[in-house]
């Protein structure tokens, strides 16, 4: 069985290597809680002022007792919502560490 993830919301972003960061978001399949995780490494650059996605790799998606389980997303949302989720990380209300994490990828 495949689930379809709706409503990601970022939790936590890890520089990994070079201009590679992992990004953990939590999402919901649409029962309004947040019931599982799912863990990317992105590799981004910085344009113009704007955190782009040049590539996306899934590394885990978890449910909310830590199983891992298919899933489908559309891909070319998933690298648009999280370029969107990595400029609020670069500009506005998330944790220092997490800016930090994300400009040590894009030196």
């Amino acid at each position: 069985m495949s689930l379809t993830i709706d409503n990601l919301e970022i939790d936590q972003v890890n520089h990994v290597d070079s201009n590679i960061v992992n990004v953990f978001c939590l999402f919901d399949t649409g029962k309004n809680y947040y019931e599982g995780g799912l863990s990317v490494d992105v590799a981004v650059r910085e344009e113009e002022g704007y955190v782009l996605a040049e590539s996306v790799k899934v590394k885990l998606v978890e449910d909310e007792n830590e199983n891992e389980i298919e899933f489908t997303y559309d891909a070319k949302k998933l690298e648009s919502q999280l370029e969107s989720f990595l400029d609020d990380v670069l500009y506005d209300q998330y944790s220092n560490e997490d800016k930090c994490n994300l400009v040590k990828a894009l030196r």
